[in-house]
């Protein structure tokens, strides 16, 4: 008599447990919630005015930061005094938020923000207080900023 060829059913239980939960796995990486993606793009934002915060510090050069709906950048200051965009530097570089996001700067030193305001990085002070609204479609996030260069991302 032949051995009987083939997989038992237990066997098969388990590669089918095993393909499901590699499945469900693939289809939260592909399809990321709209609040994960934009909590993500604001942590970024968070990370990158943090770090130019640092940067002005350690340069002892004041940056300033802009946006104007989907785009936002970085400014330095030049030996006259004028604000001159930064385009080269890797972390100081324009950046174009995806295309159904927007960032708004709310406030200022505690006012509200002017559409041609900028968010000044001193490198004495880091920056004023400032909160900025980075929203998609109905959601939307606040980056809460204080005096010392701190960034918090908040609901």
């Amino acid at each position: 008599m032949r051995g009987q060829s083939g997989f038992t059913l237990l066997e098969m239980l388990v590669v089918l447990v095993l393909a499901s939960i590699m499945l469900s796995m693939v289809a939260v990486n592909f399809f990321p919630d709209e609040q994960r993606a934009l909590r993500d793009e604001g942590e970024r934002l968070a990370y990158l005015l943090e770090q130019a915060s640092k940067t002005s510090r350690a340069g002892g050069q004041p940056l300033a930061w802009s946006s104007s709906g989907r785009e936002h950048r970085f400014w330095k200051k030049n030996k006259q005094g004028e604000w001159r965009r930064v385009e080269q530097e890797a972390l100081l570089q324009p950046r174009v938020l995806p295309e159904d996001m927007r960032v708004t700067l709310l406030t200022l030193a505690e006012r509200p923000a002017q559409p041609s305001d900028m968010l000044a990085l001193s490198p004495e002070l880091g920056a004023p207080n400032f909160e900025l609204r980075l929203s998609r479609d109905a959601q939307s996030i606040r980056l809460v900023g204080d005096g010392l260069g701190n960034v918090r991302v908040m609901p």
